[in-house]
């Protein structure tokens, strides 16, 4: 009874056959796929392995008795050597040979049961915390008109003059902060809550107006905008 050879590797490993020497035909047979072997060549059988136990049988066949006859090797003796390797090391060789008269023959040089091990795939990165929830829109409005007041030289008006607006920053919550300047160059701002109804108006002279911009540049930055 001949001998089964027992190896492993991972299922991420490189496995690979190379003939040395064959003669007349090699070939190898992986599971239920059949694959012909070139002496001096590499080849990669790893797609056609899977899970658990593999059977690689690697094989000589011998040519017709007429075909022996007209290739020159009528009474030369048949021939394998075969080579293993897992992810580009030599694991194994194997060679057999022995007599033939005939020809038809097959002839197995050495059965391998490989078995591939699945590797543990590393663990999930640990879950970030999720970003904290925006403020709830009372406290945010509050927010923004405190820090309208503070810009230097704001003047709280009346809404009146909100209707010649135009939206200059909308925030994700839909809090609006419209801007006008009147005939006079005088900048106002509006804040707008998402159901449309001012909540804050204030205007600034032409002397304050890069303090006035440069602090609305700052809001927009420091909340979530669309």
């Amino acid at each position: 009874m001949e001998s089964v050879i027992k190896l492993s590797a991972l299922n991420t490993s490189l496995i690979e056959i190379r003939l040395i020497e064959g003669r007349d035909e090699a070939y190898i047979r992986v599971n239920e796929d059949y694959f012909s072997l070139v002496t001096g060549q590499k080849l990669n059988i790893s797609s056609s392995l899977q899970e658990g136990v593999n059977l690689l049988n690697l094989m000589i066949k011998t040519y017709p008795l007429k075909e022996r006859i007209l290739r020159g090797l009528f009474n030369q003796d048949w021939c394998g050597r075969f080579e293993l390797y897992i992810d580009g090391k030599l694991r194994g060789t194997y060679n057999q040979n022995g007599g033939e008269l005939m020809g038809s023959r097959e002839y197995t040089v050495a059965k391998i049961e490989l078995n591939i091990e699945i590797t543990n795939p590393p663990p999930p990165p640990p879950p970030t915390d999720p970003p904290p929830p925006p403020p709830p829109i009372k406290e945010q409005l509050l927010s923004i008109i405190n820090r309208l007041q503070k810009i230097r030289g704001m003047n709280p008006t009346h809404f009146q003059n909100v209707g010649y607006s135009t939206p200059y920053i909308t925030l994700e919550n839909n809090i609006k902060i419209n801007i006008w300047k009147n005939l006079a160059k005088v900048d106002y701002v509006f804040l707008i809550d998402p159901e449309g109804n001012c909540c804050f108006a204030g205007y600034v002279g032409w002397v304050h107006r890069k303090k006035f911009y440069r602090a609305l540049q700052q809001i927009r930055n420091d909340f979530p905008n669309i």
